[in-house]
C-alpha cells in the first residue's frame, strides 16, 4: 500500500509539474491554471471509473478497465522471464512462434472472438501498459495518471489546432465540451480511447498546420497521427480520410457552393469506391465486414445480457442496407439514450447530457455566423467525419452504453465545429478571466 501511494503521488507531481512549465502542454487559449485543473479533474474521474469497475460491476476479468492491466501484468512477467521473447512480442517479429502460446494462453484478451482489422487493438494497449509498467512498477494508479495526461495531451492539440480559428473570446465553449460526463468518464481509464484522443490530436494538428510553412513538421504529424489510431482503431482512420481529401482540395476555395459540393462529390464517390473494392481485392468486402460486426456486436450483448440493448436495423450484405440504415445510426449516435431509457444512474446521466448537448447545437445555431463563415472548410471537416463516424458506430452498436463510450473520444470535434460558426462576443467578459489576455485577440 505505501509503494502504490508513494508512486501515485510522485507521477501525480511530476506531471502536475511539467503541464504548469511547460506552455506546449497547455491550452493556448486558456491560463495554465485551467490545463491543470482539467488534468486532475480526469485523474479524479479515472478514480471513479476503476472505483464502478471494481465495486460496482465486478466483472474484472471482462471489463475493460481492468482486462487489459490484467494481460500486461502477464506480458509484464514475460520480460522477467525471458527478455528476448517479450521484446519480439512487443515488436511483432514472431508472433506465430509456438513458444509463445504459453504467454498467450494467459493473456484472455490477446486474440479477439472478431477481429477483421489490420491490427488488433487489444494487443496494442496490453502492450502500452506493459511497457508502462517498467516506469509505474505496476501501480494501476499511475496508469490512470498516465492515460490522463495521453489524453489531455491530445485534447490539447487538438483545441489549439482547431480553436484557434474561433472567433476572440468563444474558445471558452472547450471547458464545457471537454468536461461533459461522457467524455471525461470514458477518455480518463485504463482503455482504448485515450490514445485514440492522442491520434486524433496528432493527426489533425498536422493537418491545420499543413501548408503554412511548416510542411515537414506536419507531414510527421499525419503520419504518426494516422499510425496511432491506426493501431487503436482503424475505422476512425477510414472516416477521416475523405473528410481530409475534401479538406484539402478546398483550401483554397472561397465558394461556398463549391466546397459544400465538393464534400458530396469525395463522400460519395469515395463510398461507391469501398462499397466495389471487393470486386477488384475479394478479401475486402465492407458490406460483409459492417454485416460480421453488427451480427458480433447483437450475439455479445445477448450472452452479456445487457441491460441497455436496443433494436437496429439488420444490415444486409449489400449498399443500399447500409445507406438505408446510416440515418438511424446517426441519430441513435447523438440523439440516444433517451430520458425514459435512463434505467439506471449511468443511463440517465448520459441521457441528461443528450439533452444538454442538443441544446448547445440550436444555441449555436441560433447564434451562428453563417452570412460571414470565414472557415467553412473546417467546419465541413469536422462534421463530415464526425457524422461518419457516428453513423458508422450507430449501425454496428446494439447497446446504448457502447454507444455512449464510442462517441464519446470524437464528440468535441463534433461540438467544436458548431462552435466554429458562432458569432463574436458571446461570453460575458467576467468569464474570459479563464483565456489568456481576456481573448481579445486570436
Amino acid at each position: 500500500m505505501v509503494k502504490e501511494i508513494l508512486v501515485t503521488l510522485f507521477y501525480l507531481i511530476l506531471f502536475n509539474f511539467l503541464i504548469a512549465r511547460y506552455r506546449q502542454l497547455q491550452f493556448k487559449n486558456f491560463k495554465g491554471f485551467v490545463s491543470i485543473a482539467l488534468f486532475n479533474v480526469k485523474f479524479i474521474t479515472g478514480i471513479f471509473i476503476w472505483f464502478i469497475y471494481t465495486f460496482y460491476y465486478k466483472d474484472i476479468q471482462n471489463n475493460d478497465v481492468h482486462k487489459f492491466y490484467n494481460d500486461a501484468m502477464v506480458l509484464r512477467n514475460v520480460a522477467s522471464e525471458s527478455p528476448k521473447d517479450f521484446a519480439q512480442i512487443i515488436t511483432g517479429t514472431g508472433n506465430n512462434d509456438p513458444r509463445f502460446d504459453k504467454y498467450y494462453a494467459e493473456m484472455k484478451n490477446w486474440k479477439r472472438n472478431f477481429d477483421e482489422a489490420p491490427f488488433n487493438e487489444n494487443q496494442t494497449i496490453i502492450k502500452l501498459n506493459a511497457l508502462l509498467m517498467f516506469a509505474t512498477l505496476r501501480v494501476y494508479f499511475a496508469h490512470i495518471l498516465c492515460m490522463c495526461f495521453i489524453s489531455l495531451l491530445g485534447w490539447i492539440l487538438l483545441t489549439n489546432a482547431i480553436l484557434k480559428f474561433t472567433e476572440p473570446g468563444n474558445a471558452i465553449f472547450a471547458i464545457p465540451v471537454l468536461i461533459l460526463p461522457s467524455v471525461l468518464f470514458w477518455t480518463s481509464g485504463v482503455i482504448k480511447e485515450p490514445l485514440l484522443v492522442l491520434g486524433l490530436g496528432v493527426f489533425i494538428s498536422g493537418l491545420l498546420a499543413f501548408g503554412h510553412g511548416k510542411n515537414i513538421r506536419a507531414a510527421v504529424f499525419l503520419l504518426l497521427g494516422a499510425f496511432i489510431i491506426l493501431l487503436i482503431k482503424f475505422f476512425v482512420l477510414a472516416c477521416l480520410i475523405p473528410a481530409v481529401i475534401a479538406f484539402l482540395l478546398c483550401r483554397q476555395s472561397q465558394n461556398r457552393l463549391a466546397a459544400i459540393s465538393k464534400y458530396a462529390i469525395i463522400n460519395v464517390l469515395l463510398l461507391v469506391a469501398a462499397f466495389n473494392v471487393n470486386k477488384v481485392i475479394p478479401r475486402i468486402n465492407l458490406q460483409q465486414m459492417l454485416v460480421n460486426k453488427q451480427v458480433h456486436s447483437v450475439k455479445e450483448a445477448a450472452y452479456y445480457k445487457a441491460g441497455s440493448r436496443i433494436e437496429i436495423p439488420e444490415l444486409e450484405n449489400n449498399a443500399l442496407s447500409i445507406l438505408k440504415a446510416a440515418p438511424i445510426g446517426i441519430w441513435n449516435t447523438i440523439i440516444r439514450p433517451y430520458l425514459w431509457e435512463g434505467k439506471n444512474v449511468m443511463m440517465l446521466a448520459s441521457a441528461a447530457e443528450n439533452v444538454v448537448i442538443a441544446l448547445f447545437i440550436l444555441l449555436c445555431l441560433a447564434y451562428s455566423n453563417f452570412k460571414n463563415f470565414r472557415h467553412l472548410n473546417l467546419f465541413l471537416f469536422l462534421l463530415s467525419f464526425s457524422l461518419a463516424y457516428f453513423a458508422l458506430i450507430g449501425i454496428c452498436t446494439p447497446v446504448l452504453g457502447n454507444l455512449v463510450r464510442y462517441k464519446a473520444p470524437i464528440l468535441p470535434l463534433f461540438l467544436f465545429a458548431f462552435v466554429l460558426a458562432l458569432k463574436n462576443d458571446l461570453i460575458p467578459h467576467k468569464l474570459r478571466v479563464l483565456l489568456r489576455g481576456g481573448a481579445i485577440t486570436n
